[in-house]
């Protein structure tokens, strides 16, 4: 298992680096001194994938602990795991999908959990590889959603290629890039740069969704980003240290 989370944050780096050469670096968005910047997110990185180690082991016992076979069995009377492969996955990105929204949503207006997603927002320079400053109670939130694709049975060897498009998707969404109006088409339905990166500012929680906007434009928190300047918007929350109760999210 370590060495396919190993594979996984290599293809996170290389993906990055792709994003960063042929994105960050023709159209950026502001100007970053990625040299003085590489160092603190590429720690935070490190730390993140110690994190990812510890949650891959304890969700799969979890998996085994938590969720009773007849519930498996369950879903496969009412000829759920019997559905093909392609209607199973889209289900299984909606739950998962769903789950990150509701647990973001609490994230930003509960006062304890907020603690568990500052360290994220701490971010002043928004580029692809500050996307992995998550605590470790955070991470461990957010991936309540993915125990759908065990659930509705998608193959462990799906399950890898989908963790790797995860991790592209999420460079991306963080990637230091202009905002465009042709990325409006696909906010529609896809979480895009500027979509995200506008969670990031001071404008307050709204776009909240991961892959989806579907739920933001159902629960009200969706924010147009063609009605915000993003020059006249900052990243952030300035004047707080970063501690290691923040990296724990405590």
């Amino acid at each position: 298992m370590i060495t396919q989370i190993m594979i996984g944050w290599l293809a996170t780096f290389v993906t990055g680096g792709l994003i960063w050469f042929f994105w960050e670096r023709i159209d950026p968005l502001r100007d970053i001194k990625y040299a003085e910047q590489f160092l603190k997110e590429f720690g935070a990185a490190c730390i993140s994938i110690f994190f990812t180690i510890i949650l891959a082991y304890l969700y799969g016992n979890l998996i085994i602990t938590l969720i009773p076979s007849s519930f498996i069995e369950w879903l496969s009377k009412f000829g759920v795991l019997s559905l093909p492969l392609w209607v199973r996955l889209i289900l299984a990105y909606l739950i998962k999908d769903f789950c990150f929204y509701v647990i973001h949503w609490f994230m930003h207006y509960n006062k304890y959990l907020w603690k568990t997603h500052l360290w994220h927002h701490s971010i002043q320079q928004l580029w692809w590889l500050a996307a992995q400053r998550t605590s470790f109670t955070s991470r461990f939130l957010f991936q309540i959603g993915f125990l759908a694709f065990p659930l509705l049975a998608i193959p462990p060897e799906v399950m890898f290629y989908l963790g790797l498009l995860s991790a592209l998707h999420e460079n991306w969404t963080h990637s230091n890039a202009k905002w465009r109006s042709w990325m409006g088409m696909l906010e529609w339905i896809l979480v895009t740069p500027r979509y995200h990166s506008l969670h990031h500012t001071q404008v307050g929680a709204y776009n909240l969704g991961s892959y989806f906007t579907i739920f933001d434009h159902l629960f009200g928190t969706h924010l147009d980003p063609e009605s915000i300047n993003p020059d006249e918007q900052t990243f952030g929350i300035t004047n707080q240290p970063i501690t290691w109760q923040k990296i724990i999210g405590i």
